[in-house]
């Protein structure tokens, strides 16, 4: 009964692991979504923007506030797209892709560790026993 017993404790232990690394993995996914489609929005602002062909008109309205100078000076379509991009770009470098799909890299070690005990493990970390080779496979017979 001790061996049933470690492999249900060694069972609860993987389900515990796998099941812990969920809520950031939707977390890391979230995010990657939304760095890429707000990189495609201003990308799609950009390429799309007919002012940037025009050549720059000194703004001679009355309208010179605080605002009006930070919208037409700071919050540029180039400057948004360059952030969202630099954004993207910092993500991958430092593993957002890796992140995403930790709990199928652990379950894929777990498998490749079980193999040499004759089990493997699903999605969810639960064992999966395998039956025991025959022994002519074992001795290499027909």
């Amino acid at each position: 009964m001790d061996q049933a017993d470690d492999l249900k404790a060694f069972e609860r232990r993987m389900i515990e692991i796998v099941s812990s690394l969920q809520p950031s993995i939707w977390r890391w996914r979230v995010i990657l979504l939304i760095l890429v489609l707000v990189t495609l929005v201003t990308f799609y602002a950009l390429i799309t923007d007919d002012s940037s062909t025009e050549s720059a008109t000194v703004n001679t309205s009355s309208d010179n506030s605080f605002l009006s100078l930070l919208h037409s000076n700071v919050f540029c379509k180039q400057t948004y797209f360059s952030v969202s991009l630099a954004l993207l770009i910092f993500a991958f470098l430092f593993g957002i892709h890796r992140k995403m799909f930790s709990s199928s890299i652990i379950i894929a070690r777990f498998r490749y560790i079980l193999a040499d005990y004759n089990m493997s493990c699903d999605f969810d970390g639960r064992l999966i026993l395998k039956p025991r080779p025959t022994t002519s496979y074992l001795t290499g017979s027909s």
